[in-house]
């Protein structure tokens, strides 16, 4: 039996730099940083040179908080987080705001302390990428918010989150394309962007804004689409996300289905222990085609089975690199095609009407079915306006 993961390299690198000043002497940003720099970063050893000051960043950030509104401090980011996702995250960029001069009211006896460079604010994006075969977005599983604790249940239940309800925003995501091998490079899904990481005094909306016109505005190609952007957010981190327009949305990693009698656990328990990991290629359903005649590019088939472009291009990049939407192909030439026909949803089956139990939630009569419980949102969404899986239903 092993066990693998990924782990921070921190400590078998350089030391970390130090910042020549006090984190309690950098001011927070002006709404027009107009006492700041803003700085493009696409260099990753810069991002490891600067993590010092981004974990102390953070640390001033809750520390701040707690003495504003008189509370305890909440953990902020750890290093070991931080020394993972500036080590693994390919590709890699992002924004950091330093002082340039001195603001009008900052205070006098702090004066002697300010430096220009202290750093304000960072944050850095990647391509999302999972290492778990079986991962999938999906908020309507039993388990995607399983482990809430007592609190946030209650907050979830009285509307006091703002969540992927219906599990139509976990759909899209799951929808997506996506490839790779979860014990190499991971599973990439070049359509979602994720902000890694974040930090800010004063200046978290104006990065976030920044990176998201950012993406928006960035050309397609064979390694990203985006389409969309996710993040893992911490507690004391959520209101300003959701102010942002970020809702939650649920993801699970099931290796095996539950087994039916004790018999079959055993045996599923051994199957885990036993098999050693294998380099295996995950991706999302595709159909492979023969180009019929010199001449055919990726672009002509896109059209042909109406799929974007770019998908064929990232799924078929590990056999052909050089693969363009208009380079030619030869004849004989295989390309993966995006199987747009077994997206999660989009089974034409027979419908198969059912009339409910008093109090019967919709999760409850999934489970009677054999169907997911989002597939059975989607099919009723149409027909009774705010359904969601723990709705309690009125007989018939």
């Amino acid at each position: 039996m092993s066990l693998e993961g990924l782990v921070a390299t921190r400590f078998t690198g350089k030391p970390l730099r130090q910042p020549k000043y006090t984190m309690r002497d950098v001011p927070r940003t002006t709404k027009d940083l107009s006492h700041s720099t803003l700085y493009h970063i696409t260099d990753r050893e810069h991002l490891n040179d600067s993590m010092a000051e981004f974990v102390l960043l953070c640390n001033e950030v809750m520390n701040r908080k707690a003495l504003k509104h008189k509370s305890k401090s909440s953990k902020p980011l750890s290093l070991e987080y931080m020394a993972d996702r500036l080590d693994v995250d390919d590709p890699i960029f992002g924004f950091m705001i330093r002082t340039d001069s001195m603001p009008e009211d900052y205070p006098v006896d702090q004066r002697d302390y300010f430096k220009k460079g202290m750093c304000q604010g960072f944050i850095t994006v990647t391509t999302f990428t999972n290492w778990q075969k079986s991962f999938r977005w999906d908020s309507t599983h039993d388990s995607a918010f399983a482990y809430d604790s007592p609190e946030l249940a209650a907050k979830m239940e009285s509307g006091g989150r703002v969540f992927d309800q219906d599990g139509s925003l976990a759909s899209q995501l799951q929808n997506t394309v996506r490839c790779g091998d979860p014990f190499n490079e991971g599973v990439v899904w070049p359509k979602i962007a994720e902000i890694s990481l974040l930090g800010a005094l004063g200046c978290g909306k104006t990065l976030l804004s920044l990176v998201i016109e950012r993406l928006e505005a960035m050309p397609a190609n064979g390694d990203h689409n985006y389409d969309y952007v996710v993040l893992q957010a911490t507690d004391n981190s959520i209101p300003f996300y959701e102010s942002m327009g970020f809702k939650r949305v649920g993801c699970v990693n099931e290796e095996i289905l539950a087994p039916d009698n004790q018999h079959d656990a055993k045996q599923a328990k051994d199957v885990i222990i036993n098999s050693e990991p294998k380099s295996q290629i995950v991706s999302s359903p595709v159909f492979t085609i023969k180009t019929q005649k010199n001449g055919d590019t990726a672009a002509d088939f896109a059209k042909k089975y109406n799929v974007n472009v770019w998908d064929i291009i990232f799924l078929n990049k590990f056999m052909y690199p050089e693969l363009t939407p208009r380079a030619f192909l030869m004849k004989g030439t295989s390309l993966f095609i995006p199987d747009v026909s077994k997206l999660d949803g989009s089974a034409n089956a027979r419908t198969q009407w059912y009339l409910s139990a008093d109090n019967e939630t919709p999760r409850e009569i999934a489970k009677q079915f054999n169907v997911t419980c989002k597939e059975l949102l989607a099919a009723n969404r149409g027909r009774i306006e705010d359904l969601k899986a723990h709705s309690r239903l009125i007989e018939g």
